[in-house]
């Protein structure tokens, strides 16, 4: 007999290994399986059809921040709800695609669990 997968997948994106892990463990108590990547081109790599959900730093290395990361994964997968989170940078509101929240760190859960449930609901109302 095999264990059924999740019914929903969260990329989280962040170079800080253990913000990454902190994020993992609150989703995965959510009930997503989770996929990890340390910068952009590694969240375009495997962002699948499975991924539900990503939470993404604005600040990474590479070529792409968070907030360009958000608009190319909207742009692409507009079933896709996104969640902004940053330390160091507080985005402007327009900087921000359409419905994706921004939640500051060091984040209180209750705050990150909201905007998670705000971006997953923008996008099914979007369907």
């Amino acid at each position: 007999m095999t264990d059924a997968l999740p019914a929903k997948t969260a990329l989280v994106v962040e170079d800080e290994m253990l913000f990454r892990l902190e994020v993992r463990d609150l989703l995965e108590a959510e009930g997503y399986a989770v996929v990890e990547a340390g910068n952009a081109a590694q969240a375009l790599e495997r962002l699948d059809g499975t991924v539900t959900l990503m939470i993404t730093d604005v600040r990474m290395p590479g070529t792409m921040d968070g907030l360009a990361l958000a608009r190319e994964v909207t742009r692409r997968r507009s079933d896709v709800a996104v969640v902004v989170v940053s330390a160091q940078v507080t985005p402007r509101p327009e900087a921000l695609p359409g419905h994706v929240p921004f939640v500051e760190r060091p984040f209180i859960e209750s705050r990150f669990h909201a905007a998670i449930d705000r971006a997953v609901s923008a996008r099914t109302e979007s369907r």
